[in-house]
Order: C-alpha cells, then sequence, then structure tokens
C-alpha cells in the first residue's frame, strides 16, 4: 500500500525528533491517515508504538502491558497490579532513555479513564521531559482533543513543543491514486482526500459504478458510514442529521435551516457551530457584500455526498431501485469547491482573497481579489462551446456592475471542457479547463 504525500509533516516531526526532548500531539479526522504517518516516521527509529483499543480500561491496561513487556523484553510489568495509568507510564518512561512514544488513539484512553491526563502530565514532566525522547499522542475524536488534550484547561496545556492537524490530501496528491485522471476527479469530488475512500474508489473504472457499489448498496462501505462520522463526535443525531439534510436540500440560511426544523433560529445555531468546528459545515460570507448575508454548507465532501445520493434513497437501496438522477448535482457543487482548489495550489492568476459573492439572487462562484483587480470566474461542471464560454462572460460583465469595487474588473471561466480557450485568453479572460489541472 503505498505512502502518499505527507512531505511536510514528516519534516515538521523529523525537526522535532533531532530537537529531543520534544512533545507532539497529532489530531484529524477518522481515516485522514495519522497511523499511517507514524508508523512511516517511526520506521528506522527506536519506537514504542502503542495504539489504544477503544475497549474498558481493564483490556487497555492489559494490552499495555504486553506491548511495553515486548517493547523491553522484560515481562515484570506483566506481573503488576494497578489501576494506575501513573504507574504503567512511568515504568515505560524509566526504562526508556531514547527512542520514540507514540501513542496512539489517545482519546480512546480519555474515554475509559481522563486521568490518564493528569498522568502523563506528571510522568513528561518528572522524567520523560528530561530525557532524548520524543512523545507523540495522536487522536481521532476532535472534540476531546480541543477540549481535553490542547486546551488551557487541560493537564498537558503548556508541555507540548508542537500540535500537527493532519488534513485529508488535497487533489494533486488525491489523484497519485489512479491511473484515468479524469475518474480521479470525480472520485475526489464525491469522497475528498481521505486515503483509504481513494484507495477503495481506485478499484472502480467509473464514477457510476462507484457510486452504486458503494452509495447505493446496503453492503457498501458509505452506506452507513455517516454514522460512524458523525456518531463518535456527537450526540443527539437526529438534530444534527436533520441540519445537515436540510442545507443539503439547498436551505442554507440559518432561519431557513430553523424553518426546516421547525425551532427557532437561537435553538439551531449552537448545533451549527458544534458542526462549524468540527469541519463538517461551514459558513460563507460573500466577497465584496454584506458580512450580514451568510449562508451555510456542507465542508466534508463525503457528508455531502451521501446526504444527496444515499439518505434520500434508504428505501429505495433497500429495494435495489436506487437511481443516479442526483450524481450530477454532487459533482456540480463539489466542481465548485475543486475549481478554488485549483487557484489555490496552481495560482494561475494573482489573488490574495478567495470566495464567493451574492446579492439579491444573483451570485458569482468565484471572486478573486487582488488588491485593485477583482477576478470574476464562473464554475461550470459541463462541456462549454466558445459560444456558451462567450455567453457566460457576458453575463458575468452584466453581474459585475452590481459588485461594489473601485478597481478593475477581470471575468473568467472554468469548466470540464473549454472550446478555444487559447483564443479567449487573447481576449483577455480567464479561462480553465480540467486539462489545467494537471
Amino acid at each position: 500500500m503505498k505512502f502518499v504525500d505527507r512531505e511536510r509533516e514528516i519534516t515538521v516531526l523529523e525537526r522535532e525528533w533531532e530537537n529531543r526532548p520534544s512533545f507532539v500531539v497529532l489530531y484529524g479526522r477518522r481515516r485522514v491517515g495519522k497511523t499511517r504517518l507514524l508508523r512511516e516516521f517511526s520506521r528506522d527509529k527506536r519506537t514504542f508504538f502503542f495504539t489504544f483499543p477503544e475497549a474498558i480500561l481493564e483490556v487497555q491496561m492489559r494490552e499495555f502491558k504486553r506491548a511495553v513487556a515486548s517493547f523491553l523484553g522484560d515481562e515484570l510489568i506483566l506481573k503488576v497490579e494497578t489501576d494506575s495509568w501513573f504507574d504503567l507510564l512511568s515504568y515505560l518512561a524509566e526504562k526508556t532513555d531514547d527512542g520514540l512514544i507514540v501513542l496512539d488513539e489517545f482519546t480512546y484512553a480519555i474515554k475509559s479513564d481522563r486521568k490518564i491526563l493528569s498522568d502523563l502530565q506528571r510522568v513528561w514532566d518528572g522524567t520523560l521531559g528530561e530525557k532524548n525522547v520524543m512523545l507523540v499522542i495522536s487522536g481521532s475524536l476532535l472534540g476531546m482533543m480541543w477540549d481535553d488534550v490542547l486546551s488551557y484547561a487541560s493537564p498537558l496545556y503548556g508541555r507540548r513543543t508542537r500540535s500537527i492537524q493532519l488534513k485529508p490530501l488535497n487533489y494533486i496528491n488525491a489523484l497519485k491514486f489512479f491511473g484515468d485522471m479524469k475518474y480521479g476527479i470525480k472520485a475526489y469530488m464525491l469522497v475528498g482526500g481521505i486515503p483509504p475512500y481513494l484507495r477503495l474508489a481506485s478499484r472502480y473504472s467509473s464514477v457510476e459504478e462507484f457510486v452504486r457499489e458503494e452509495f447505493l448498496s446496503d453492503y457498501g462501505l458509505f452506506y452507513d458510514e455517516p454514522y460512524v462520522i458523525l456518531g463518535e463526535e456527537l450526540r443527539e443525531l437526529k438534530t444534527y442529521f436533520s441540519i445537515l439534510r436540510a442545507i443539503a436540500e439547498g436551505n442554507r440560511r440559518l432561519e431557513r435551516i430553523a424553518n426546516y426544523l421547525a425551532l427557532p433560529a437561537r435553538g439551531v445555531y449552537p448545533y451549527l457551530e458544534t458542526l462549524m468546528r468540527l469541519g463538517f459545515v461551514e459558513k460563507e460570507v460573500p466577497l465584496l457584500g454584506s458580512r450580514k448575508v451568510s449562508l451555510y454548507r456542507i465542508s466534508d465532501p463525503v457528508l455531502l455526498s451521501w446526504f444527496v445520493l444515499t439518505y434520500p434513497q434508504m428505501v429505495n437501496i433497500a429495494s435495489g431501485t436506487a437511481r443516479l438522477d442526483d450524481l450530477y448535482r454532487v459533482l456540480s457543487v463539489r466542481f465548485e469547491d475543486l475549481a478554488r482548489e485549483f487557484l489555490l495550489l496552481k495560482r494561475p492568476v494573482e489573488f490574495k482573497t478567495l470566495g464567493r459573492w451574492w446579492f439579491r439572487g444573483e451570485e458569482i462562484d468565484i471572486v478573486a481579489l487582488s488588491r485593485d483587480t477583482a477576478n470574476l470566474i464562473e464554475v461550470k461542471w459541463k462541456n462549454l462551446s466558445e459560444r456558451d464560454a462567450r455567453r457566460v462572460l457576458r453575463e458575468l460583465e452584466d453581474k459585475s456592475k452590481l459588485v461594489r469595487f473601485e478597481g478593475s474588473f477581470r471575468f473568467g471561466v472554468i469548466a470540464k471542457e473549454v472550446e478555444n480557450k487559447e483564443g479567449l485568453r487573447k481576449k483577455g479572460y480567464l479561462v480553465w479547463d480540467l486539462e489545467d489541472f494537471h
């Protein structure tokens, strides 16, 4: 199984290794690749690597003692009778003078016994922090990592020398999983940059087959994956699911989401804040417009795909009659995200700020703003003839009359394919298609 990207994270970890004693906190959503990254990093180092199981305290301690005994070649610890993490961590710390200690899925340990936080703090302050040792703790439960490990109130506050939030792969690295670039783009738009999802998608040769087998089958990975993703972090799943369903159906203003749920807006907003904090939902405000007019969008690709493709068709999936009718809607929404990512990564035009614009029913997909130029860009998940492209560009020029900006405007389009794009570029337009995304 090939290891893709993560050069920057490896570099940061190696720097911490060279500057021991060091204490690194690594966190990120489920399946983003934390364990694989740490395995790759620890490959040439003397490493104690323990992944906490999601189990009761007694099971975790028994497994931990076995791992320590194997690492140290010392079975004495197996005879230690204790219910204290301080005793076990102290034993490991006293016997380890040099090397790497990785405590993976640390949030499962916190769920079983919160005292492990203060016990680890005491061991770091009393022993490990004075040794040629690098300690890494990692976790997937983001809320718990923020509140219990990284926050000011945590016993571990002030001890870490580095924290790393591991993000999904960008589209350039995601495409390394695929031989067919166009299929890879579609798969990436559906599932984002999560390595196991991309590996699964790479087994298929068409996006239709992938969706049928993995989203629209009760044996598919994504049939119940959102229950796992959301269930690990959230209670009151019914309310959160209703909010996400509302947004997926086009209710993007707070008041419309509240109406969908038949709740007051002030009662819905705390749930939205939690979804935003966890990276499942994003709040947008228009560039060059009133910041009071905000919209909400599902920012997690798998959740968006699932709430559009899978959730509304649960009955049809059970009867084997699910359809691909809404696939285009998912891809067209996600192509806007991909277009922004293309501009951010490739930088084919100069800008300082990137966003969207809307006003009284009119909207512009992308505004790439520099000090004196506003680049207004429409995004179309379709093949455009030269005539179609010119029509889109003319409509942009008309919309620009509503945009409050004192500088100059440039107009552009991003599509699957654009006929005579070089000719349009010579006319001063910004024109890109999938061929430029390489």
